[in-house]
């Protein structure tokens, strides 16, 4: 009598329940609390996908590294966000089993909304209300270190903000967080803490990388201190908060690289060049090579905004340093020095080379010219002053004054023309 009883009990469920294709994530089938819960039909839940509905997973890639640990694992637990159908979230934990109907594979999910209600939590080390709230409410990660035996409670928001199911690390220790630092991080991160435990601050705080299950690295700000010391005063427990700042600190490196780059060509600027060019200098200082610096400057550049206006100035900039771009190699770097000004460095080669490869630029320029908008092909030429490192200087502010003496040099002898040094023509 009771072998029909488990699908009419489970469409009464108070939870939402769902039937999900494990290769595509696709919605198969659920009940009405499913439906209910995020404000759609059955019809329009059908439609959707875990990538659709659960806020924390973002990717196909993600969703199939899920998939394969809940079919090693026959049952995975996950702590994330559902989407309603309004665009609002809510607060969920999916507990997902791995089923077999007539030789088919599904993952069975049940959802339980969190939202409203304080959740009891079997990973808690005591019943700290503080802690309870923070873990329940907080979008950042809770982290709470047993120093005496190196445990580590991470709440559920520090394993999805990283993208693990909340058993997947089934005991954490110190060690699962501080192998996940990034290399190049983790000496200075590492210092930080122990200053703190040391008692050298009132507080820790760092900013880091931290390796995320998808094996890429996110920004996190991460803060605390301790929270306990034994009779000795030695720290015995300590609590933190850890956020990710990924996208703004990939916000704040994009205004930095914009900062850097020349708006119109998109050439580093002046300021990044002299960056730039230091760098280039001490590696050849180094590797014992020459360096060529060369100043270039558009011919009669006055005349091309005056005759045609502002905009086609623009376009001649624009597409001559287009043209010396598509000439360069390896470490070779083009720099707008400042108006119908450029700065070029040929690291590796000998005068005599540096020599050859800017006349080839000259004569091309000389022969196509500059197409500009609305007023066909203009006849466009630079003239250059060349440097060499060492035999010319051996810092930035010496090698620009010869090449600059030089393009002085090259535009009073008539322009369209490139020299090196003191007075050697370049030109055939």
């Amino acid at each position: 009598m009771t072998r029909n009883l488990i699908g009419p009990l489970l469409s009464q469920s108070s939870d939402g329940i769902y039937v999900i294709d494990p290769e595509s994530g696709r919605i198969l089938d659920a009940n009405q609390a499913g439906c209910a819960v995020l404000g759609m039909t059955l019809s329009e839940l059908l439609g959707e996908s875990v990538l659709s509905l659960n806020e924390d997973v973002k990717s196909g890639g993600q969703w199939s590294d899920i998939a394969r640990v809940i079919r090693e694992q026959r049952s995975f637990t996950f702590v994330g966000r559902h989407r309603r159908r309004d665009g609002s979230d809510f607060p969920v934990e999916v507990v997902t089993d791995l089923v077999e109907h007539d030789g088919q594979d599904y993952f069975l999910s049940v959802a339980r909304d969190l939202s409203g209600h304080q959740r009891h939590s079997q990973h808690l080390l005591d019943n700290d209300l503080i802690r309870t709230l923070l873990m329940n409410e907080s979008s950042d990660g809770l982290w709470d270190w047993n120093l005496e035996d190196n445990s580590l409670f991470l709440s559920p928001q520090w394993f999805r903000m990283l993208g693990f199911g909340p058993q997947e690390i089934a005991t954490p220790t110190l060690k699962t967080w501080s192998e996940a630092v990034h290399p190049e991080d983790k000496a200075r991160v590492m210092a930080t803490l122990s200053h703190h435990l040391k008692g050298n601050t009132s507080r820790y705080s760092a900013k880091y990388r931290l390796r995320s299950r998808d094996g890429e690295y996110i920004w996190v700000r991460d803060r605390g201190m301790v929270a306990a010391r034994n009779d000795a005063g030695e720290p015995i427990r300590m609590i933190g908060l850890v956020l990710d700042i990924s996208e703004a600190e990939q916000r704040a490196a994009q205004l930095m690289e914009q900062a850097r780059r020349d708006y119109l060509t998109q050439l580093y600027n002046r300021r990044a060049g002299y960056e730039q060019f230091e760098a280039q200098l001490a590696q050849c200082r180094d590797k014992q090579l020459a360096m060529p610096v060369v100043m270039l400057d558009i011919d009669h550049f006055k005349q091309v905004n005056d005759a045609n206006g502002h905009l086609a100035g623009d376009q001649v900039i624009c597409q001559l340093a287009a043209l010396i771009s598509a000439h360069l190699k390896g470490d070779e770097q083009l720099f707008r020095w400042g108006g119908e000004e450029f700065l070029l460095l040929l690291p590796g080669l000998s005068p005599e080379q540096a020599c050859e490869r800017v006349e080839s630029m000259r004569r091309a320029l000389q022969e196509q010219g500059c197409d500009i908008e609305g007023s066909g092909r203009l006849s466009v030429t630079f003239s250059a002053g060349i440097s060499a490192y060492p035999q010319d200087g051996e810092s930035i502010r010496e090698l620009v004054h010869v090449a600059d003496a030089a393009l002085y040099r090259a535009k009073h002898a008539g322009r369209n023309r490139v020299i090196m040094g003191e007075s050697q023509l370049c030109s055939a």
